[in-house]
């Protein structure tokens, strides 16, 4: 499996990386801030998915990032494209920004919990999974 994990620039962004490291160690680590780094960062992670095999699973995950309705939009069609095309991609994003709640509202991918840290969410995240 190729894990792509997409964070904030902060201690919670990082945090979330540090879990996840632990269970894929050989994952590729993005770190943005929002705007057009987050767009960029989506846009190259999308080109490197593209260039592995159909036959590897995918999981793409991005935590402490809330997306904007434009951004969730086109990383859900961008997704669901490849997946119709034979990749089988799983994505998943875990945050906390209370900003990003009509986002989760209409994509299943799209966690949100205004209670608890990036860091917390995606440990719990794993150990329930």
């Amino acid at each position: 499996m190729k894990f792509f994990h997409l964070s904030h620039t902060d201690l919670d962004g990082f945090g979330c990386q540090f879990i996840s490291k632990k269970i894929f160690p050989d994952a590729f680590f993005y770190n943005a801030n929002y705007g057009l780094e987050v767009k960029l960062f989506l846009q190259d992670i999308l080109v490197k998915i593209e260039d592995t095999s159909k036959e590897e699973d995918i999981f793409f995950l991005i935590t402490d990032l809330n997306l904007n309705s434009d951004e969730s939009k086109n990383l859900n069609h961008k997704i669901k494209k490849l997946n119709e095309d034979g990749y089988n991609i799983k994505l998943q994003l875990l945050d906390h920004h209370g900003t990003g709640l009509k986002s989760s509202q209409k994509y299943d991918w799209y966690f949100l919990d205004v209670e608890r840290s990036a860091t917390k969410i995606t440990y719990d995240y794993f150990c329930e999974n």
